[in-house]
């Protein structure tokens, strides 16, 4: 047991390394300026000191230099604590690099794999198979936000006030989850996907589930779609409808979103 806890806590420890490293930096920031300003007061004293025994008296009269050579010592702990964090600051960036760059590998494997899976099975067995597989991998509840996105003149809005549609159950294979929404939210979240791609040419998956009303993921964030290489202009949704058990109520209707072209972790390179 004490094997497995001790690699547990270290893995936790890894993994939240960054956060530590940067807080340990901005504690070091506020007590290097804390230990400068108290070792000014010593400092002036002991230049005033050297100064009056080399130059006959004058508190006033030392040079830079002779200032340095007086009084250095007295800022040994701030300079010690200002190094230190430094490196805490430039170690946190490294690796929350070295994070970021393991979880793009990552993705980038499981994506691969994923897209050569699919082609493989839609050669060996028909588009009718990849469907039923995706309606049998088959819930998170999406917030009710209005669905807007800034143009010239304002806000673009699909929304009709008073429509009142039926809650539906919804699949996101990437994320592998289950929620619940419109089927109007859902084309409304398409929709303004697509407006704000055309206009950027770029955008992050994590902002298909801001439309969507459902929480980001971290995966989200480092992963989407770009038009700059002239390969996609729009993106493309498949929806299909399975059957799933809910657990309850025996088997329900979900609708599966599924999409053509899954999006990659290079989407910011050419922008």
């Amino acid at each position: 047991m004490k094997p497995k806890l001790c690699q547990r806590v270290g893995n936790a420890l890894k993994k939240a390394s960054p956060t530590v490293l940067t807080c340990i930096g901005a504690v070091g920031v506020v007590a290097t300026a804390v230990l400068a300003v108290k070792a000014t007061p010593k400092a002036l004293e002991l230049v005033k000191a050297d100064s009056r025994k080399n130059h006959d008296g004058d508190p006033h009269a030392a040079t830079k230099m002779e200032a340095v050579k007086s009084c250095w010592k007295c800022y040994i702990p701030a300079t010690f604590t200002g190094a230190t964090t430094i490196a805490c600051i430039f170690g946190a960036n490294i690796l929350n690099k070295r994070q970021q760059a393991s979880l793009a590998s990552a993705y980038a494997l499981v994506s691969r794999s994923y897209n050569d899976y699919k082609r493989k099975l839609k050669e060996l067995y028909g588009e009718e198979a990849h469907k039923k597989i995706m309606e049998s991998l088959a819930v998170e509840k999406a917030k009710d936000i209005p669905i807007s996105s800034a143009s010239f003149v304002g806000h673009s809005s699909l929304d009709f006030e008073d429509a009142v549609e039926e809650t539906r159950l919804f699949y996101d294979p990437i994320s592998e989850r289950y929620f619940e929404s419109t089927i109007g939210k859902v084309l409304q979240a398409e929709y303004h996907l697509n407006r704000n791609f055309m206009f950027a040419g770029y955008i992050s998956l994590n902002e298909f589930y801001e439309f969507l009303g459902i929480e980001e993921t971290e995966l989200g964030a480092t992963v989407g779609w770009n038009s700059c290489n002239g390969d996609i202009f729009w993106i493309d949704f498949n929806h299909s409808k399975a059957m799933v058990d809910d657990g309850l109520n025996g088997e329900i209707e979900c609708y599966i979103i599924d999409m053509v072209f899954p999006p990659d972790n290079t989407y910011l390179e050419d922008v």
